[in-house]
């Protein structure tokens, strides 16, 4: 049996998707509970609905002090040895709990699922999503240290709190675990649908924190900065691979300029002005809207 977790934070339009994704799971007989927390009464009132239609669905309101704090609420209330964590603005494919449940071997502390882009059409953000998703894929059949957050499951009494200042917090648990002795593993066919940005602005929101959670992990752990700097290059020549048309080529001038930037702006912003994370943790917009 698993318990399910779903964070989520005013998404009211999209979290009710994000529980009938685990509703309909193929081998629903293995989900003992789902349960939402959120600090806001929006989404919270989706999951109290859901909640009278089936026992299963649970509600939680954490404080809204953070990821961490809402995690380190509800994990020690979960009634199973494996959690399965997600987000309230993704969809879990119909087989991605049987899949993760079936990769536990005595040495495993965490499976990770495999994000597919949701985003339709061929224009240069859809390309992006469809790149990155692409290198993901990629680079976590070879080698794998962080777990994704949109979906992943966990043996809970590996579970350690999250420090409140971390905002990674899927790449703090991640760590944590391999240093507990146990390993990490990649099920690619554990899948999880999720929107990327479809516009600037919140596409350099997202990479600034994808990017700038090596500088604050790096606070509890010995992590090489380069290292993560070396795989972002890699994923470019990665990303190579995904040329199929002329037009694609300028899109992938631009996303490695892009990626240069992001990489000189965390620099920047981390390292010579030694700026507070909250600063620049901000929340991608597009990203949370409906499927």
């Amino acid at each position: 049996m698993v318990s399910v977790v779903i964070t989520s934070f005013k998404e009211p339009q999209t979290i009710g998707k994000a529980i009938n994704a685990f509703l309909n799971q193929d081998n629903f007989n293995i989900i003992k509970e789902i349960i939402v927390v959120a600090p806001d009464d929006e989404t919270l009132d989706v999951a109290k609905k859901m909640s009278k239609e089936n026992k299963k669905v649970k509600f939680l309101k954490d404080p809204g002090k953070g990821k961490p704090t809402a995690l380190n609420l509800v994990i020690p209330k979960t009634q199973s040895g494996i959690i399965v964590l997600s987000d309230g603005d993704v969809q879990v494919d119909k087989f991605a709990v049987n899949v993760l449940l079936k990769a536990f071997r005595n040495d495993v502390g965490a499976v990770s699922g495999r994000v597919i882009q949701s985003n339709e059409g061929d224009g240069l953000f859809e390309y992006w999503a469809k790149v990155s998703a692409n290198a993901m894929d990629t680079s976590r059949r070879k080698k794998i240290n962080f777990c994704t957050g949109y979906l992943y499951a966990i043996r809970k009494k590996l579970y350690s709190p999250i420090p409140l200042d971390i905002f990674a917090d899927d790449a703090y648990i991640s760590l944590s675990i391999l240093r507990k002795g146990k390993n990490i593993i990649y099920e690619p066919q554990a899948k999880v649908y999720v929107r990327y940005p479809d516009n600037l602005i919140d596409w350099i929101r997202q990479k600034k924190r994808t990017a700038g959670k090596i500088y604050q992990l790096n606070k509890y752990f010995k992590i090489k900065k380069e290292r993560e700097f070396i795989s972002e290059l890699k994923s470019g020549l990665i990303s190579l691979n995904m040329i199929k048309i002329l037009k694609h080529i300028p899109y992938l001038i631009f996303l490695a300029i892009m990626r240069l930037y992001i990489w000189f702006r965390i620099f920047f912003d981390f390292r010579l002005r030694k700026r507070k994370f909250e600063k620049v943790w901000l929340r991608p917009i597009s990203t949370k809207k409906s499927f």
